[in-house]
């Protein structure tokens, strides 16, 4: 973290994995790196495009917002509860993220689909945001 605050890129996938941490044993697993096997339920954090989209330059100070997906896994692609696991998911990571003090504003969301994880067909969902961030200036 800069001394203003702001995140920095090292620190956005550690910040939204704290944020999204299970505090209750029915809470979802966090994996703030990619795997290619999965538990669900879970979320897992995976950069977007554009990983990094310029803000405003002032002064030298070069502020930007860095975009982050989580990837809510409901389950395996059979009969059963999957779409309510999912739903139950997204407002898991949406009710987090309002929590936490850095701004997680939502950018994007992809309807369920089947993610192939570890040769698994997973049922889930992308949800994009976006967290500002300093990157260069003092730290």
């Amino acid at each position: 973290m800069t001394q203003n605050g702001a995140l920095t890129l090292a620190d956005v996938r550690a910040a939204c994995a704290a944020a999204l941490a299970p505090v209750a044993e029915s809470d979802p697993a966090v994996l703030p790196d990619l795997v290619d096997a999965v538990e669900p339920p879970a979320l897992m954090l995976e950069w977007n495009d554009p990983w990094i989209a310029v803000r405003s330059i002032a002064g030298g100070l070069g502020l930007y917002d860095a975009q982050l997906n989580v990837l809510c896994l409901a389950g395996r692609v059979e009969p059963g509860p999957g779409v309510a696991m999912l739903e139950q998911l997204v407002a898991y990571t949406f009710a987090r993220l309002q929590a936490d003090p850095h701004p997680w504003p939502l950018t994007m969301s992809q309807a369920p689909r089947v993610f192939d994880i570890g040769g698994i067909p997973l049922l889930g969902a992308r949800l994009g945001f976006r967290v500002p961030i300093q990157i260069g200036g003092s730290t």
